[in-house]
């Protein structure tokens, strides 16, 4: 009962004209005439029983053909779909009805199609991972700074306590002309000659010279003050100023009261601390830890880093063709997303845009860019991993779900917890892990040179397809 008749466009979208025989208009508006007879009344019958010129007639041939085809457009089109064997890739769009003959004229987003460049040819070397003596030394530091017992004393501060201070800090003048630019740029014109670093009723500061304005008398000054005290002073930052390169070579000036100064004891670094953490026995078992949290960080960083400078060389020579309607959805979710967050900070998603005087469209504008942007990088990513052929089977994911159940002892807990990463957010959650992985394991080969052949890849991947 269709014809169908299918033209493809050049940004994959495929433009689907359906035909519908009269026939079965004219049964669907049989159909629809019988349902109109039971909600309107008509003179002389009872209702659901009026012949079906005598509807025609009530409402008209052209309505009631109206109403059977706004009844008969989805079926019709889920039909067609079955019919030409189509797979939308995105939400299609009626873009057009003729009414008799009956025509439908929709627009299905056909999947992106994206051709990888010479990526198999890049060469890099990927640092060995390892943790640093100094990085251990501040992981301690940071469970004694949990442990930490902080009072009230009554006596002048001193380094090493913490001071609750009220007062600012304002930089004084412009900020200062980078290097090789011209004395009096656009962005220096436009800055504030009294830029606020801080200005805080209550700021609650270690008084540590290492971590507190580093490499400046920041803490000097504030060194020997009594609750009560202010304080003016001013310093100009180092330049370069490693720690905040903003600050570099900028003049500030402070006005500082000090509220309450307390002393911080910390526990020290043995056996005792290790107990305290409530995973341990001993020190050198607290260390272990620690480095090997360290190293799994690490390491997790340094993938997400290879991954992501490998998609960007990836996008240099990757040939992409896509629908507009996968902006689209990719902006659907981002914008849900943002919706989402707002909740739950307790914003509603309307008071927000009003008080940015925006309208939601506007949002998606703002948004774009960066969908559009996303959407590439994740197109050029997914087509890597099917080039490479990399799946994640039953057998990696209970590897990963062992190791991860491993340190617990309640066998019920671990029953719950393998329960969970079989399925939703937890199975979605722990494939997607093993999936990185291997995307991770794949590029550190083809970087180091030692990548498995593609063609032999696809062939075993075939005969695991026919095992299967």
């Amino acid at each position: 009962t269709l014809t169908i008749q299918t033209t493809e466009d050049d940004r994959r979208q495929l433009t689907v004209t359906i035909e519908v025989e009269e026939s079965r208009v004219q049964k669907a508006m049989q159909v629809k005439a019988r349902e109109l007879s039971r909600e309107i009344q008509l003179p002389g019958f009872r209702p659901g029983k009026a012949p079906y010129d005598v509807v025609v007639r009530r409402i008209g041939e052209d309505t009631l053909r109206g109403e059977a085809i706004e009844d008969l457009v989805q079926p019709v089109f889920e039909e067609a779909l079955n019919q030409a064997d189509l797979d939308p890739y995105a939400q299609p769009s009626l873009d057009d009805i003729q009414a008799k003959p009956l025509v439908l004229t929709f627009t299905v987003p056909l999947s992106p199609t994206v051709t990888l460049g010479t990526y198999r040819d890049h060469r890099q070397e990927v640092e060995v991972v390892a943790v640093t003596d100094e990085a251990l030394q501040e992981a301690l530091e940071h469970v004694q700074a949990h442990h930490q017992v902080i009072e009230a004393v009554d006596r002048p501060t001193a380094e090493g306590d913490v001071v609750t201070l009220s007062g600012s800090g304002r930089f004084v003048g412009p900020k200062p002309a980078a290097e090789g630019e011209a004395e009096a740029t656009e962005a220096a014109e436009g800055a504030s000659a009294d830029e606020v670093l801080f200005d805080e009723e209550r700021l609650d500061v270690l008084l540590d010279p290492q971590t507190l304005f580093v490499d400046t008398p920041f803490v000097a000054n504030l060194v020997g003050l009594s609750v009560g005290d202010q304080k003016q002073f001013g310093f100009t930052f180092p330049d370069p100023y490693e720690p905040e390169p903003e600050h570099a070579g900028r003049e500030a000036t402070f006005d500082l009261t000090v509220l309450e100064v307390k002393k911080r004891e910390l526990p020290p670094l043995d056996d005792e601390l290790a107990k305290l953490d409530g995973r341990h026995e001993t020190l050198d078992e607290l260390r272990e830890a620690l480095r090997d949290d360290l190293t799994q960080e690490a390491e997790n960083t340094q993938k997400e880093r290879v991954i992501e400078e490998m998609v960007d060389r990836m996008m240099e020579d990757a040939q992409l063709v896509y629908p507009p309607a996968a902006v689209e959805a990719h902006l659907d979710d981002m914008v849900e997303d943002f919706k989402t967050r707002l909740t739950r900070s307790g914003w509603q998603f309307q008071d927000y845009l009003n008080l940015q005087g925006m309208t939601e469209q506007g949002l998606r504008d703002d948004f774009r860019e960066n969908a559009e942007r996303q959407l590439r990088r994740q197109l050029v990513l997914r087509q890597f991993i099917l080039d490479e052929q990399l799946r994640v089977g039953a057998a990696d994911l209970d590897i990963i779900i062992d190791q991860r159940l491993a340190r617990f002892d309640n066998d019920a807990l671990k029953d719950s917890l393998r329960n969970y990463y079989r399925s939703g957010q937890g199975f979605e959650a722990i494939s997607g892990e093993v999936l990185s992985n291997k995307v991770y394991d794949r590029i550190r080969a083809i970087m180091s040179g030692e990548a498995p052949d593609l063609a032999e890849l696809a062939a075993l991947a075939a005969a695991e397809d026919e095992e299967e």
